[in-house]
């Protein structure tokens, strides 16, 4: 038996040879049973089947890492904790409760997960259980704290499509890397974009919570069906009823106006070197869905630059969501930041007028 550390194999992909398996630089045969510990217990063979299974599936696109593959052969879902920061801050009890959280959810009639191969085929039964989890388990980090906001988004059905391949997603309308639908009322998404952030130590880039971020915004609390964008959250309207968080809605509209102050002084090119930039990336100001998407999404990915800088929005998140996201994390991924303040250099070529709208009153 190998005695293996979780923390260093759990970013790693798992490539299959001939009766072995090659991970983190080390070579197993398939019979070599390999200890994580408290994450689980497994023959490498198993490994390689799960591999090999998805490979075929996705004509080679999807390879999941480690983590995932680990959760597949042991069931154990302590396996899964590297795709879930949240995890990083929560006791004993709270870990067991985040993960009967996320079969809650899956369990519901509402929650509408399927898979969909070349020419619409479905393959949802062709998954192994990790996806879901996947799914699911980025709902139960989002609304941890706020299951009332959660079980009232899943009052209604709930549509989330993956793709076994690029070929498959384009076939079914799919747009840009992956979309929100507000036709299908639905996120269009290639299983591999699930995992593609997860291959270093430090979780990257998250299409998965962008794109959920578009569907919240959709999401018409007093209605309880998808709409309109209104370029919030739910519980950030007046008209949420006993969900309405008012400080959530107060902090957030100001930092967004603080925001939208910023973007206007790099593009009428009045900035000056070592003015502030704006958080997001000249992207998220087309118009109000993208910059709520935007920015959630970076609420769990650079949380402490957030609040740095903006202290106002990275509050909005906060309250609403009731998490100090900071906490879940050792570092801020650094591709967001840095791409950010690139686009915004003074003498540079301005961004594009935006499109964002600012309440009279907060």
């Amino acid at each position: 038996m190998a005695n293996l550390d979780y923390n260093q194999f759990k970013n790693q992909t798992v490539n299959v040879g001939n009766n072995n398996i090659e991970v983190g630089g080390q070579r197993f045969d398939f019979n070599a049973q390999l200890d994580f510990g408290e994450r689980g217990n497994v023959f490498a063979g198993q490994l390689a089947n799960s591999v090999n299974h998805y490979s075929q599936l996705s004509g080679g696109s999807f390879k999941p890492q480690l983590a995932a593959l680990l959760f597949i052969s042991s069931g154990n879902p302590f396996a899964l904790d590297f795709y879930f920061p949240l995890t990083n801050q929560l006791n004993p009890q709270e870990h067991q409760n985040f993960y009967l959280l996320v079969r809650e959810i899956i369990s519901q009639p509402t929650f509408g997960l399927e898979v969909l191969g070349p020419n619409r085929t479905d393959s949802t039964s062709q998954i192994f259980y990790d996806v879901p989890y996947m799914v699911a388990g980025h709902l139960a980090e989002v609304f941890y704290a706020r299951t009332d906001i959660l079980y009232q988004f899943l009052s209604g059905p709930r549509h989330f499509k993956l793709y076994t391949d690029g070929n498959a997603f384009a076939q079914d309308g799919g747009a840009a890397g992956g979309d929100y639908n507000p036709s299908t009322q639905s996120i269009q998404l290639v299983m591999s974009r699930l995992y593609e952030g997860y291959n270093d130590k430090i979780p990257g880039v998250a299409p998965f919570y962008h794109e959920f971020g578009h569907m919240l915004d959709f999401y018409d609390v007093k209605t309880g069906r998808m709409d309109m964008s209104q370029g919030l959250l739910p519980g950030m309207s007046q008209d949420d009823g006993p969900l309405f968080t008012p400080q959530a809605r107060t902090a957030f509209l100001r930092g967004k106006q603080l925001e939208r102050e910023r973007y206007e002084n790099f593009q009428n090119g009045t900035a000056r070197p070592g003015d502030p930039v704006p958080i997001g990336h000249p992207y998220v100001f087309q118009n109000d869905t993208e910059f709520i998407a935007g920015y959630f999404e970076m609420f769990f990915r650079n949380p402490s630059y957030m609040g740095q800088m903006n202290p106002d929005i990275y509050a909005g998140f906060a309250q609403l969501l009731r998490q100090d996201s900071k906490r879940s994390w050792p570092r801020d991924f650094p591709f967001y930041v840095n791409e950010n303040q690139k686009a915004y250099q003074v003498g540079g070529q301005r961004p594009n007028p935006h499109h964002i709208t600012s309440p009279n009153r907060y």
